[in-house]
């Protein structure tokens, strides 16, 4: 086979999309998008929620039916997007890995969509949707916080504050004990049956010696 004739076979064996299709395509990938869009917003349990990153998640379904759509067109412009994505570099650290799962559902259900498999586009992304949404109304079997306990110049009375504090919890552990001559901080590891109330942490502040409680819940939220 000439040359001439392996660049006439990558030019003319292509698929042809036509604007009707390409717009159905496109819609039903819109469509799959904003399934995924109403999931991180309904399970996300950030005080910030990020809506840009949630809309990036549509805009990166699309661009990935786009750019499927395109390797499928010709067999040409396939390879010369290869070279040209295999220089992209991504230097943002995504640090939740939650957001990470999302993102690859995004480009998974973007390939599905792509290929116009639309019933395992759709019934893939109501399932994952549904197992995540369940998921996220599941209450713990336990409660995870961090309590940061402040005082001054007096000492903290231990005895008073384990008492009023043992009622509310099941399990205690203390990771961090600092003290000098005006100011000692206690961090405490618990474990709750059920969500820690603001009038436990009030109560905790009239322990002799204890000037702040804070408590820091698993996903980072600082509170009192």
């Amino acid at each position: 086979m000439s040359k001439e004739e392996v660049l006439s076979y990558f030019y003319t064996n292509s698929t042809n999309y036509g604007i009707k299709r390409t717009f159905i395509i496109l819609m039903c990938g819109l469509v799959t998008g904003m399934i995924i869009y109403l999931t991180y917003y309904i399970t996300s349990e950030k005080i910030v929620y990020n809506r840009k990153f949630n809309w990036s998640l549509v805009v990166m379904l699309l661009v990935t039916v786009i750019v499927m759509l395109m390797i499928s067109s010709n067999v040409a412009i396939s390879l010369g997007m290869v070279g040209a994505l295999s220089i992209v570099r991504f230097r943002t650290a995504v640090k939740d890995s939650r957001d990470t799962m999302f993102i690859f559902w995004a480009m998974a259900e973007g390939l599905c969509v792509s290929s116009q498999n639309y019933r395992l586009a759709f019934t893939t992304v109501l399932f994952i949707a549904m197992v995540l949404i369940l998921s996220s109304k599941i209450p713990g079997i336990w409660n995870r916080y961090l309590l940061v306990v402040s005082g001054a110049e007096r000492p903290i009375d231990m005895v008073e504050f384990q008492l009023k504090l043992k009622p509310y919890i099941v399990s205690q552990r203390i990771r961090t004990a600092n003290r000098d001559a005006d100011h000692e901080e206690l961090i405490l590891e618990i474990k709750t049956k059920g969500e820690l109330k603001l009038e436990v942490i009030e109560e905790l502040t009239t322990v002799s010696g204890v000037t702040s409680v804070n408590w820091i819940v698993e996903s980072g939220e600082t509170v009192g």
